[in-house]
């Protein structure tokens, strides 16, 4: 996922948690291998290679990332797209904007698998992808027994687990703001590392209205794809997103969306 995941845990036999952590790392090399587009044999590979008419059965764990993703694609307005690979690509490269983007799939409404009625459509789950892993990683630590523990995604995701506040800096260029992290996720977008790769939806073009944004939201992919819609949103549309979610999820920005 072209970043580096730490797990920091509070307490425990440390051989207990050794193993614990060993195990929660085998499911983030399972899960690139299943979520990555860049990955020729993953799930979501396949996905973007099928031609019309044609059914692909996927893993379950595929299967509930991609039915995320179009939760997340609801709430936003369309603002998260999981199907912006071509979009991202053009971006990146220099390219301008694409305005149609073809191709249609679905997924079944009870069994992992996907359909696909018109072929060109490329996913790309990077910008849901990290939180997801963090929180099947989260997971097995409870299993385990780990109550506290703090999983990290680079700088981009972090998700707390347990009972302790964990001290988080938010650098904003007016001064760094320290968060308080408890039993949440917090997630942030921005084009400070990659360059120019976030993209509005509606026509293809770059995001600029903010250097970062940030979503703390109690769960870990919801924060990773509303970090990304949040990034596409004008202020004004930042705020109407704030009301319609709350308490749930609280968004900053750098310059603050609030002035």
């Amino acid at each position: 996922m072209k970043t580096t995941f730490r797990i920091f845990v509070s307490g425990g036999n440390p051989v207990a948690v050794d193993s614990a952590v060993s195990e929660a790392f085998l499911k983030l090399e399972e899960l690139e291998g299943i979520l990555s587009r860049h990955v020729p044999g993953s799930d979501i590979s396949r996905i973007n290679r099928m031609i019309e008419g044609e059914t692909l059965y996927i893993s379950d764990e595929c299967d509930q990332c991609l039915r995320l993703a179009i939760e997340a694609t609801a709430i936003t307005g369309g603002r998260f797209d999981p199907c912006l690979g071509t979009m991202i690509d053009a971006v990146k490269s220099g390219a301008g904007m694409i305005r149609d983007v073809t191709g249609i799939v679905s997924l079944d409404e009870v069994r992992p698998l996907v359909e696909c009625h018109e072929a060109g459509r490329v996913f790309d789950l990077g910008a849901i992808g990290k939180g997801f892993a963090l929180e099947r990683m989260g997971g097995i630590l409870a299993t385990h027994g780990i109550e506290n523990a703090l999983l990290t995604s680079g700088a981009s995701t972090i998700l707390a687990l347990g009972a302790l506040d964990w001290p988080i800096d938010i650098p904003l260029s007016s001064g760094p703001r320290r968060l308080s992290l408890r039993a949440a996720a917090l997630a942030a977008s921005g084009n400070s590392h990659q360059g120019n790769h976030i993209v509005n939806p509606a026509d293809g073009s770059p995001a600029e209205h903010f250097e970062n944004v940030w979503v703390v939201h109690p769960r870990a992919p919801l924060a990773d794809a509303f970090s990304t819609a949040c990034f596409t949103m004008s202020s004004r549309e930042i705020g109407e997103f704030v009301t319609n979610h709350q308490p749930d999820c609280q968004v900053l920005s750098d310059p603050d969306w609030r002035t």
